[in-house]
Order: C-alpha cells, then sequence, then structure tokens
C-alpha cells in the first residue's frame, strides 16, 4: 500500500538536519545524462537526484510523443537542450511538423519564435509567448504543463500552484507523477526539497517507488491518461 502523505511528511522532517546540496545545483546538473548514482544511497540522499529528474521529465516526454527514450538521452548528450525536444515535440505534433525539422530549423533560425512564425494550432498561450520573443525554458515549461495536464491527468490547479512555488519543468514533472502516485497534494514535499531539507531519492523512497521503477511508472500513467 502507497504511504499516505502524511507519513512522508515525517522522514523529510527528520531530514532537515542532513546537509544536501542546493535546489539549484541539482537542477543544472538535471540536464545532464552522465549519471554515476542512479539509486538512492541513505548515506548519500541527495546524490541520485539529478538522475531522478532527467529520467521522469525523458520518460514523460518519450511516452508521451512515442519517441525512443535512448534517443532522447543521445540528443541531450549531443548538445541538444532539454528544453528545446520538449518545445519540438509538443510543437510538431500540433502542427504535423517532425521533431527533428523544428530542431533543424531552430538550428539554422536561431530563435523558436522565427522557427514556428505563423504555425497555428498552439494555443493563445504558447502563441503570445512567441510573439513577444519568450525564452527556451519558458516555452519548454508551457509544454510540460500542457502534457502533464492532458497526458498525464495531472490537476491544472496544482500545476499552477507547483509553478508560483518556483518549480522548475523537471521538479514539477516528477512532483505531478508522485501526486498520482500518493493521491494527494505534493507542494510541501516540493518546497521541503526545495529548501533543501529532503530529497527527492529520500520521497521516492518513503512513496514505495526506486528510481529504477519511474519508466515503467510514467508510462503506465500515460497509457491510463
Amino acid at each position: 500500500m502507497v504511504p499516505p502523505v502524511r507519513s512522508l511528511l515525517a522522514p523529510l522532517a527528520l531530514a532537515a538536519a542532513a546537509v544536501l546540496p542546493t535546489a539549484a545545483a541539482a537542477e543544472s546538473a538535471a540536464s545532464c545524462h552522465c549519471f554515476r548514482d542512479r539509486t538512492f544511497d541513505p548515506a548519500r540522499p541527495a546524490a541520485a537526484d539529478p538522475y531522478i529528474l532527467a529520467t521522469t521529465r525523458s520518460s514523460l516526454l518519450s511516452a508521451a510523443f512515442g519517441v525512443g527514450k535512448g534517443s532522447l538521452v543521445a540528443s541531450v548528450m549531443g548538445g541538444t537542450a532539454a528544453e528545446d525536444l520538449w518545445i519540438a515535440h509538443w510543437a510538431g505534433a500540433r502542427t504535423g511538423r517532425p521533431a527533428e525539422s523544428l530542431l533543424g530549423a531552430m538550428g539554422e533560425k536561431g530563435s523558436w519564435k522565427a522557427t514556428l512564425a505563423g504555425a497555428t494550432g498552439l494555443g493563445a498561450a504558447f502563441e503570445g509567448a512567441l510573439r513577444r520573443g519568450a525564452d527556451r525554458v519558458e516555452l519548454a515549461a508551457q509544454a510540460v504543463d500542457d502534457v502533464l495536464a492532458s497526458r498525464l491527468g495531472a490537476n491544472p490547479d496544482a500545476i499552477r500552484a507547483l509553478r508560483s512555488a518556483g518549480a522548475t519543468s523537471e521538479e514539477t514533472i516528477l512532483a505531478s507523477v508522485l501526486a498520482r502516485r500518493i493521491e494527494a497534494p505534493v507542494l510541501p514535499l516540493v518546497l521541503h526539497v526545495r529548501a533543501g531539507r529532503a530529497s527527492w531519492g529520500g520521497v521516492l523512497r518513503d512513496a514505495g517507488l526506486a528510481p529504477a521503477e519511474i519508466d515503467g511508472y510514467v508510462r503506465s500513467l500515460v497509457r491510463a491518461g
């Protein structure tokens, strides 16, 4: 049985005395797929956090758009920003253009504003962001949030609350997955992790989910809609 959220918060409080990397450090490492730590180690509770964030992000993108996860990993290792992959696959699905073609065009034109000029079907919010030249992080966040709501079944209000609290796309994805797992609000958990008082590895452990099980779990959620 998945433990209730109140039982998850108790070990988070105990983790307050642990020295954990800052959220910013975890975010900067989340774009790299050269991970040495891929399992939770109680002696180093945050060591696997960058891997957990990155693999959950890639799993959702792969499951939502039917692209091989290996190819996504290879693209990131080759220098493609994870945000650009999200924008290309999301916009490609809406415009009928292959993601690879959009990525190539973006490389030539230098911006998503120029690449997607004249495109329709992207939604008013995304098209407005394009017109004002929003950066890839903001554009990808819109794509991520749409997929979380439409394909993962995440609560839009919960997504907005996470964003308002400063959660990155990686954190928002993982938190939304955890919300489905524990069937309870996860904003308190996110705040604990961002404050350095807990780790994602520890939160996953308390939810009964190992890092190696994330991919299969995310795919099951997407299939269930």
